[in-house]
């Protein structure tokens, strides 16, 4: 069964998301027969890349135009997502950049099946680390760390390669009508949109696999929505 992840490394809930669904994954009897497929997506490819991003703080007030309440808010509620899953939470002093690179340095890294690796990597530098994903260097370590060479990765940064594949994804997102990340689309059936509870993840997990398994005609999309980032940058309070 293929389920596609439509995520962006600046996404708060793509991090949270990518570990409820692995916990999920774990109680899933059937986790041998899923087929894990990365998406790219950028909530605002105008953003600064190569190392030159910005606090994440001052992109949300004068670009996305959150009010400073409303920061603060979502910030407590992210911290208590991130307590729940025992990781640590410093989203506070993060970097708003470019996530071009770092999605074509994931397909590059899904050519050697350590994309999730990578993914988590990315979003932990973000999430828990505040470094920049958009410097160069740090794209490097982080492929290096999951096993690929330096000289790709170099020769990759430095070329076009997967620019186009990120803008086809991006665009299949917008065919589908997909403009929330994080997005997890279970045989093209089942959606869950958002930061969901590992419970729920479990639940549509066990039903888009049963409907694989028995599939006879084309259904429409059944969805399940939480807390996500919207297409236009702005993420849920």
């Amino acid at each position: 069964m293929k389920i596609e992840v439509w995520t962006d490394i600046m996404c708060p809930y793509c991090h949270i998301g990518k570990i409820h669904y692995e916990k999920a994954l774990q109680q899933f009897p059937h986790a041998d027969e899923v087929e894990l497929v990365w998406k790219a997506f950028q909530l605002n490819p105008n953003l600064p890349d190569k190392g030159n991003g910005y606090p994440v703080r001052e992109y949300l007030v004068k670009s996305a135009g959150y009010p400073e309440e409303g920061i603060d808010s979502m910030f407590a509620s992210l911290k208590k997502m991130a307590d729940e899953v025992n990781i640590p939470f410093n989203l506070e002093n993060s970097l708003a950049a470019n996530t071009r690179d770092a999605h074509r340095l994931i397909k590059l890294a899904a050519k050697k099946g350590v994309d999730s690796l990578v993914v988590g990597k990315l979003s932990k530098a973000y999430f828990e680390e505040a470094k920049d994903y958009s410097d160069w260097d740090l794209l490097v370590s982080i492929g290096k760390e999951a096993g690929l060479e330096e000289d790709e990765i170099w020769q990759m940064l430095k070329s076009q390669e997967y620019l186009y594949e990120v803008k086809q994804d991006i665009q299949e997102a917008a065919n589908l009508g997909i403009d929330t990340v994080p997005t997890f689309l279970m045989d093209r059936r089942q959606a869950i949109i958002g930061a969901e509870p590992v419970e729920l993840f479990v639940k549509v997990l066990n039903k888009a696999y049963d409907a694989w398994k028995n599939r006879t005609e084309k259904e429409g999309m059944e969805v399940s929505k939480g807390k996500s980032c919207n297409a236009d940058g702005t993420c849920e309070i």
